[in-house]
C-alpha cells in the first residue's frame, strides 16, 4: 500500500506523535472529554449514534437514538439532535440542540437506530428513525431552507421491533432501499423476527418486499445489520448479527435484490454475536469482518475473506491471547485510522469494561491499547467517529445506555494523528460497451462511510481529443459508489476521491475494454496522495503511483482499443 505525502509540517508532526504513542507500552488519554462544552449533560437511554451534516454547512452534526429498555419496552424518550456551530473556542456550547426544530413532538418515541441518508435523491440528508419494541418507524424529509417534513406515511404501515437499519441500493435501480433487523415478538427473545426489506421507489416512498425477496428466517435479537458486498460482484449482501442464535446470518444478493441464506457455507458461526463490521484489514482488497461479544467467553472474532465471500476465523493469529479480552460484554466496534499509517484500526465500545483501541500493524494483526480512552463510560452502546472540530483528527461520540450515564463527546488531542493518509480506491465493476455504469469501492479506513467524509468522489474522464470532464459518483451502500460514463467509446477514466481532510487518491486508468496499459502498480487498490493545497483531487492530471498523465494514457490505450472494439461489442451482444 502506498504511503501519503504529508501536506504540511504540522501533518507530519501529528503522525509522528501518534505513532510513537500508539505503538508504545501505554500513554495518556488520546481523546479528551469535551461533553460539558459541546452538548452538555444528556440523560436518555441511548442505543446508536449517527453523525451527519444535516444542513450542508460543512460541520458534522450529532444524532442520538433513544428509548428504553433492553429486552422489553421502557419509557419513550426524545431522540436528541445537535447542530454543530463550528465554534469550539468560544464560551458557549459548540453544539445547539435542534431536536424540536427537526422532529417536533414526534421526537419522543422508542428507537434504537437513526439512519441519516439521502433517501429521496435530492442531494441532502433525510432521516429514518426505526421503531423499537413494537412501535412505528418514522421518516423525515429534508426540504432544505423550507425545513423538515414528517413523511412517515411513505413507509409501510405496521409496528416493528427494530434493532438496526441500513440504507443501500440492493436492487441496482439507483436509489437507497432500507434493510431492517426486526426482533419480532412479543416475546422477542423466544420467537425472533424476520429481516425486512423495504424498496424505495426513487422519491423516498417505500414498499415492503420482504416476502418475495428475503429468506423466511427468524433471527433472535439482532443488534446490528450491515450491507456488505462480500463477494465483490458489485451488489450488496446482508449480514445480520444474532444474540439468541447459534450464529449470524449472511444473505447473498443475486444482483436484483433477491437474497439467499448462505450462512452455513460462508460464515463461521458464533452464538451471542452482536455486530459485523466490515473493512479490508489485511490490505488484500476484499472486505474482512470484525465481530464482537461472541460465544460463552464474550470474545471478539476476526474473519478473513478469501476473496469470494467465504470467511475463515483467524482470530487466534491476529488477536492472540490476552489481546482478546474475555467477558467484557462489548457492544459496538468502528474502524478508523488513528495513527494515519494507511490501515484500519478498531475502536471497541464496552458495556462493562473500558472502551479500547486495537492498533493494526498493517497486515491485519492487532494489539490492544486500553489507555487511550480512560473516561469512565460503563454503558457504551453506540460509537461514531468524525472530525467534529476541523483539526484534521477523528473525534469520537459515545452513546450510553442501560446505565445512568450521559452521552459523551470526545475530541482528539495530539496523540491522534492528523489525517494524511489517502483514500483507498478499487473498481468493483468497470464499464463495458453498452454498460457504462462504473461501481467502485472507496474507503478512508473508517466505518461507516458517510457523505461528510468526502469532499469529492468522481470519475475523471478523458476523451480521445484530450478534453476532460468529471462525473460525480453517488454512494450506494457500504463503501461502494456508482456513476455512469458519457457515451463515448474512445474515452479513458479513473476513479478519484478527496477525503474530508483534503487527501487525494485516484485508482487505475480504464478504457471500456478494461485497465489501460501502464495503469500503475496499485491495481485494485489505491493511489498516492496528491497535494491538498487546492482542496480538490488533482489526480486527473497524474496517474496512480506517479504514472503518466491520464491524457497520455488514453492515447496509449485507444490504439489497441480501436482494434478490440468490434470483437468486444459482438461478445457483449
Amino acid at each position: 500500500m502506498s504511503r501519503p505525502r504529508a501536506s504540511s509540517s504540522l501533518s507530519t508532526l501529528g503522525a509522528v506523535v501518534v505513532v510513537a504513542g500508539l505503538t508504545g507500552a501505554a500513554h495518556a488519554q488520546a481523546w479528551d472529554d469535551a461533553t460539558a462544552r459541546t452538548i452538555g449533560t444528556t440523560a436518555q437511554w441511548t442505543s446508536k449514534v449517527e453523525l451527519a451534516d444535516l444542513d450542508g454547512d460543512g460541520h458534522v452534526d450529532l444524532l442520538f437514538a433513544n428509548g428504553g429498555n433492553y429486552a422489553t419496552a421502557g419509557t419513550p424518550e426524545p431522540q436528541r439532535l445537535f447542530h454543530n456551530t463550528g465554534d469550539f473556542a468560544g464560551p458557549g456550547l459548540a453544539f445547539t440542540e435542534i431536536t424540536d426544530d427537526v422532529l417536533g413532538a414526534a421526537a419522543v418515541r422508542l428507537s434504537r437506530v437513526i439512519e441519516a441518508r439521502d433517501l429521496d435523491g435530492d442531494g441532502d440528508v433525510d432521516l429514518f428513525i426505526g421503531g423499537a419494541h413494537g412501535t412505528a418507524s418514522a421518516l423525515f424529509r429534508n426540504d432544505g431552507a423550507a425545513g423538515w417534513v414528517d413523511v412517515s406515511s411513505q413507509l409501510p404501515a405496521g409496528a416493528l421491533s427494530l434493532g438496526d437499519a441500513e440504507a443501500g441500493d440492493v436492487d441496482g435501480d439507483g436509489d437507497l432501499d432500507l434493510v431492517l433487523a426486526d426482533w419480532g415478538g412479543p416475546p422477542q427473545q423466544v420467537d425472533g423476527g424476520q429481516t425486512r426489506l423495504w424498496l424505495n421507489d426513487g422519491d423516498g416512498t417505500f414498499t415492503d418486499a420482504t416476502a418475495a425477496r428475503l429468506p423466511v428466517d427468524l433471527v433472535g435479537m439482532s443488534w446490528d445489520l450491515e450491507l456488505v458486498d462480500v463477494d465483490d460482484d458489485a451488489d450488496l449482501d446482508v449480514l445480520v448479527s444474532c444474540k439468541l442464535c447459534d450464529g449470524g446470518r449472511l444473505y447473498v444478493n443475486d444482483g436484483t435484490g433477491t437474497f439467499t441464506d448462505d450462512s452455513a457455507a460462508r460464515l463461521p458461526q458464533h452464538a451471542n454475536n452482536y455486530e459485523y463490521e466490515a473493512m479490508d484489514v489485511d490490505g488484500d482488497g476484499d472486505l474482512d469482518l470484525v465481530t464482537i461479544n461472541d460465544g460463552p467467553q464474550l470474545r471478539e472474532t476476526i474473519l478473513i475473506n478469501d476473496g469470494t465471500g467465504h470467511f475463515a476465523d483467524d482470530t487466534a493469529a491476529r488477536l492472540p491471547g490476552a489481546e482478546n479480552r474475555a467477558q467484557s460484554d462489548d457492544n459496538v466496534a468502528v474502524f478508523l485510522d488513528a495513527d494515519a499509517d494507511g490501515d484500519a484500526d478498531v475502536l471497541i465500545g464496552s458495556l462493562s469494561d473500558a472502551d479500547r483501541l486495537w492498533v493494526n500493524d498493517g497486515t491485519g494483526h492487532f494489539t490492544t491499547d486500553a489507555t487511550v480512552m480512560t473516561l469512565a463510560s460503563p454503558g457504551t452502546l453506540g460509537f461514531a467517529v468524525a472530525d467534529l472540530d476541523g483539526d484534521g483528527r477523528l473525534d469520537v461520540v459515545e452513546g450510553q445506555g442501560e446505565v445512568a450515564s450521559p452521552d459523551h463527546v470526545l475530541l482528539a488531542n495530539a496523540a491522534i494523528a492528523i489525517d494524511t493518509a489517502p483514500p483507498v480506491i478499487a473498481v468493483v465493476r468497470p464499464a463495458a460497451p453498452g454498460a457504462l455504469e462504473v461501481i467502485a469501492r472507496v474507503h478512508d479506513h473508517k466505518s461507516p462511510s458517510a457523505a461528510h467524509d468526502w469532499r469529492e468522489v468522481a470519475l475523471a474522464v478523458t476523451h480521445a481529443g484530450g478534453s476532460a470532464e468529471r462525473v460525480a459518483l453517488t454512494w450506494r451502500g457500504e463503501y461502494e459508489w456508482a456513476g455512469t460514463l458519457p457515451d463515448d467509446p474512445d474515452l479513458a477514466y479513473q476513479v478519484c476521491a478527496t477525503d474530508a481532510a483534503g487527501n487525494d487518491a485516484c485508482g487505475d486508468v480504464y478504457t471500456l475494454a478494461g485497465p489501460a496499459p501502464d495503469a500503475g502498480p496499485d491495481a485494485g487498490g489505491g493511489g498516492d496522495a496528491a497535494s491538498t493545497d487546492d482542496g480538490g483531487c488533482g489526480c486527473g492530471a497524474a496517474g496512480p503511483g506517479g504514472a503518466a498523465p491520464l491524457a497520455l494514457l488514453v492515447l496509449l490505450a485507444l490504439a489497441p482499443w480501436r482494434q478490440r472494439r468490434p470483437r468486444m461489442a459482438a461478445r457483449a451482444g
